[in-house]
């Protein structure tokens, strides 16, 4: 399978003149594109050629187990990508505007201009923060590194954790991998496998929620990491760690006593 990017200049082209072309992202086709560049195509073909596969959003599941079903297939069919080739926003964007233009409509469930804003355009179909940033809030850059940094090759089902994210999907990314670390397979497989550990015994902090304790792993992360150098633990070392910290909080217990 083909897919495609946008060239350097129409990638420029179509984000500063987003105000002008604001309304067409509710288009159910991507024809005013070619429209827009006097019927050339700013499109390029990708020079790598991917397994053949197809996004797609069924409205009765929730949103997590759409974007995990997603993530599963997009990343397994494009997990040849280097982390590099990951991080170009002419791919993703060229992609949402082009290959998976009718996917980007379904999943952000948009029937007319009224259900956008420009900054949801931007976020949507361009890198419209910050580099890293923009890796989990781009349509499809966030699944293919949800994937990516979840994806554990040693388990028996290598999405295991990425399954784990079913639950509370969005916060989950936007909480876990907007920190430094995160980039590191080993760590996110350590910390992924802490936390789905400890809501499979029945964790809980006293006067606090699910996402409390997503923060608490994270703050305990960050702690660790200004005393010794993450990247030389392993997945299993950090899980532990997590676990034992997570542990001899106060207030802190579980439903199954099954420690590790």
């Amino acid at each position: 399978m083909k897919v495609h990017f946008l060239t350097e200049n129409a990638l420029e082209a179509l984000r500063v003149n987003l105000n002008g072309n604001f309304k067409h992202y509710a288009d159910k086709s991507n024809e005013w594109i070619y429209s827009y560049f006097d019927e050339e195509s700013p499109f390029v073909e990708y020079k790598q050629e991917f397994p053949e596969f197809k996004l797609s959003f069924d409205a009765d599941n929730d949103v997590g187990k759409n974007d995990v079903k997603n993530t599963i297939v997009l990343y397994s069919a494009m997990k040849s990508l280097t982390d590099t080739q990951a991080t170009d926003e002419r791919l993703w964007s060229g992609m949402c505007h082009c290959d998976c233009w009718d996917f980007l409509q379904k999943r952000w469930k948009v029937k007319d201009y009224h259900d956008l804003s420009e900054t949801k355009v931007r976020t949507r179909f361009f890198f419209g923060q910050n580099k890293k940033r923009s890796l989990i809030t781009n349509s499809l850059s966030k699944l293919w590194w949800c994937g990516r940094l979840t994806y554990d090759e040693q388990r028996k089902d290598p999405f295991e954790l990425t399954k784990y994210l079913i639950d509370d999907y969005a916060t989950k990314m936007l909480i876990i991998f907007s920190n430094n670390y995160i980039s590191n397979h080993d760590i996110t497989v350590g910390l992924f496998s802490a936390l789905k550990y400890l809501e499979d015994i029945g964790y809980k902090i006293k006067g606090k929620n699910h996402r409390d304790v997503y923060y608490e792993v994270t703050k305990y992360l960050n702690v660790l990491g200004g005393t010794y150098i993450l990247d030389y633990f392993t997945s299993e070392e950090l899980e532990q760690k997590i676990i034992k910290y997570m542990m001899s909080i106060k207030g802190a217990s579980c439903t199954e006593q099954r420690y590790s």
